[in-house]
């Protein structure tokens, strides 16, 4: 049995999960939307990926919204 290829939706998560990371997102350290959109974009991701992404891991509680264009993780 072969693994399935992964969505570029699914793709798309693990890029913003990275970056989200790498910019020092935290439970306790919440960080604006801004310092990640611009490598995903660059990355090749659309502006529609992206939100999309990020309402995806919040529904599944990866991430939460903290107001003022801000997310965090929640530590799950």
């Amino acid at each position: 049995m072969t693994d399935q290829p992964k969505t570029p939706h699914q793709n798309c998560k693990e890029a913003v999960m990275a970056e989200l990371i790498a910019a020092g997102c935290t439970p306790d350290n919440p960080i604006d939307l801004y310092l990640v959109g611009p490598a995903l974009v660059a990355a090749g991701f659309t502006e529609q990926q992206i939100v999309s992404a990020l309402d995806s891991l919040a529904y599944d509680k990866r991430m939460e919204y903290a107001g003022g264009n801000r997310v965090r993780l929640t530590g799950r």
